[in-house]
């Protein structure tokens, strides 16, 4: 097995609002692609879900890792840092509106021992012109608020309001955040989003004057409808557009479907196989 190397923690770079923080017993320890990924979350209030790690291996890019990723929205840091220990990207930088999420992916990043690559901005993303360069971007990606602020019933937490609904951000505000970011040859801006909203996310994405590349829609079943979207977009001129097949996460009889299984192992990255099990070692440094 491969063993990280040891980050030098003064190089990590972080922007804070406010310095408040979570509480120990306010934290769970969880893990993704089988201990290589490990993750404080808050026990109550927003918990990442399957999107993260479908997201993660959607923006992938067997030909090239990308110099340089925003994470729109990043939560408790688990696209990006995942993309770092995958070594899909180099330097990723998050940007989080929430001061206790931000925060959080401090202590993530240094979980993983990639502090050195890891810029947060702790900021709006509707105010990222001052903060970041435009058209410098290999790689956007976002798992944004899926719903509008008057859709179905706002969570009481409001973390988990504002991570869930467009109260701090509209879709068609995330998206020319996306446009601006992007190189305009070579970037990619790679999306999760509720397939039945897929016609608004395409309007979004066409009034940003950028391109939608390629589609996989992800079932729960092979006999149920796609409940999920994972979307690519390009700047530049139009190309052919590329639906992949369907994404099924669980067989008929329940089981977790071959796809499914090498997404949520780790297997389908050659740079996680190979990577040790962090668990133990994080439970001792607790």
């Amino acid at each position: 097995m491969t063993h990280r190397k040891k980050q030098c923690y003064s190089n990590f770079n972080i922007n804070m609002k406010n310095g408040s923080k979570y509480s120990t017993e306010e934290l769970s320890l969880d893990t993704l692609f089988d201990g290589r990924v490990v993750l404080y979350q808050p026990r109550k209030g927003y918990r990442f879900s399957v999107d993260s790690p479908l997201l993660t291996w959607f923006s992938g890019d067997d030909r090239r890792c990308a110099d340089r990723c925003a994470d729109l929205g990043s939560g408790c840091g688990i696209i990006g840092i995942s993309l770092l220990v995958a070594q899909m990207a180099r330097h990723v930088v998050g940007v989080e509106i929430q001061p206790r999420l931000a925060d959080l992916s401090v202590k993530n990043a240094r979980a993983n021992a990639v502090e050195s690559q890891l810029q947060v901005l702790n900021t709006n993303i509707t105010a990222l012109q001052q903060a970041l360069p435009s058209k410098q971007f290999d790689l956007v990606v976002s798992n944004p608020p899926f719903w509008p602020v008057d859709t179905g019933r706002l969570p009481p937490d409001e973390e988990r309001r504002i991570a869930r609904h467009e109260i701090s951000i509209t879709l068609a505000e995330l998206v020319q955040a996306a446009q601006r970011l992007l190189h305009p040859r070579r970037g990619r801006f790679c999306i999760a989003f509720p397939a039945i909203r897929l016609e608004i996310l395409l309007s979004a994405i066409a009034e940003a004057h950028l391109h939608t590349t390629r589609i996989v829609f992800v079932h729960p079943t092979p006999d149920s409808s796609a409940e999920l979207v994972l979307l690519e977009a390009r700047s530049g001129r139009a190309g052919q557009l590329k639906i992949a097949p369907p994404l099924y996460l669980k067989n008929s009889d329940n089981s977790n479907s071959q796809i499914a299984s090498e997404i949520l192992s780790g297997a389908f990255c050659d740079s996680l196989r190979t990577l040790a099990d962090l668990r133990t070692a994080s439970r001792q440094a607790q």
